[in-house]
């Protein structure tokens, strides 16, 4: 007999059941399945709602909320250890492909019979890691515990990464309306992003999308991984309001942010790309280098005159207006900030593969995939 306390959905319980083991074959957990804590400690039910409460907060804030609303006490160190590991089964199931939207590219259609349209972004993130001296800080501290005779449990332990920081690269996929969106993170660089951004746009069917394009900062890794790895992309378009962000930075520069001339120059130089194309901003650039002295304008300008001639064909603003694509890419930012948003709490710092597992489970909820997710997980141990 094998007697353990389980976590249901608003108590814990002691369970004796009888365990049979078979040479060969191993223990079987059939009533392990039906009382639904396969994975020996946590019911599904109990699960779901630990990490949608705890998907927003700290792990200490969600398990007061649990005990408030949910009637499920759970110290914080247990309530994220059972968040990361449902993390880490979300990048699982992603990865074995049993977990994928339930739209195609086909789907993204603006209208009935109409084209259908993909948007394809990417952008880097960085996210607070442990380092390798926190890490021996605190292994230091663990060591003078065991020395006063208290037994700490003994965790697995990762590598600590040599800054205090790590970039996450992110991806998404959505239709114009914003009806559809699927996103994903990952933490390899930007090749790894690359060979993910193609597995993934295979599972929409990106290349039957009648019409698909990028709307990006104009990064050249996310330009480069993106003509590479996709099918080629009807459009690259450059965000506007990057565009307008460089330009600005470039006016500030020359003549002070609180001169009248920086901010009207700006609005001319933004209303010229936005009606006339990239050669129209080069004259203006050319004009401008004309009128100032050369140490005001000795490094801005040239900056912004090498960015706009390194991106023509995604400035091609007037055309693309007409056509009706957009030029801002709000959708990526907006999952730029959502995804990593629980990784960037004041004072918290993470190991790597709990970063990721916490970003997957961010990723599943923006892609609007948790339900899914849920139903396949009470599927199995039904």
């Amino acid at each position: 007999m094998r007697g353990v306390n389980h976590l249901t959905g608003n108590d814990t319980i002691g369970i004796e059941r009888r365990i049979y083991w078979y040479a060969g074959e191993g223990s079987g957990n059939r009533m392990d399945r039906w009382l639904g804590i396969a994975d020996a400690s946590v019911s599904v039910g109990a699960r779901e709602l630990c990490c949608t409460v705890a998907a927003d907060c700290s792990f200490a804030k969600a398990a007061r909320k649990l005990k408030q609303v949910g009637q499920i006490g759970v110290s914080a160190p247990r309530l994220r250890e059972m968040v990361e590991r449902e993390g880490m089964q979300m990048l699982q199931v992603r990865r074995a492909g049993t977990l994928t939207p339930d739209w195609k590219a086909q789907d993204c259609r603006g209208s009935p019979g109409g084209p259908s349209r993909v948007l394809v972004g990417g952008d880097g993130v960085t996210v607070p890691v442990s380092t390798a001296a926190e890490k021996a800080k605190r292994r230091a501290g663990r060591k003078r515990v065991r020395r006063r005779g208290q037994v700490r449990r003994r965790v697995r332990r990762h590598r600590g990464a040599g800054q205090g920081w790590k970039e996450f690269k992110i991806g998404l996929f959505h239709d114009a309306g914003k009806e559809h969106c699927y996103a994903f993170a990952t933490k390899g660089n930007h090749e790894e992003f690359g060979r993910q951004l193609r597995r993934e746009a295979a599972k929409i069917h990106l290349h039957k999308a009648d019409q698909k394009f990028s709307v990006t900062d104009g990064a050249e890794w996310i330009r480069r991984q993106t003509r590479t790895r996709l099918p080629m992309p009807d459009e690259m378009i450059l965000d506007f309001h990057h565009f307008a962000e460089h330009v600005g930075q470039a006016s500030v520069a020359c003549r002070g942010p609180d001169a009248a001339e920086s901010r009207n120059w700006t609005v001319k130089v933004l209303h010229r790309a936005k009606h006339e194309g990239p050669r129209a901003v080069l004259k203006e650039i050319a004009a401008a280098r004309a009128l100032l002295p050369a140490a005001a304008e000795r490094k801005a300008l040239p900056h912004l005159e090498q960015y706009v001639a390194k991106r023509p064909e995604m400035m091609d603003y007037p055309r693309f207006v007409r056509a009706g694509l957009d030029i801002g890419s709000g959708p990526t930012e907006a999952k730029c900030k959502t995804v990593p948003s629980r990784l960037k709490g004041s004072g918290m710092r993470w190991n790597l593969p709990n970063a990721e597992a916490m970003a997957a489970l961010a990723r599943v909820d923006q892609s609007n995939m948790l339900d899914d997710y849920w139903s396949q997980q009470r599927q199995w141990v039904a």
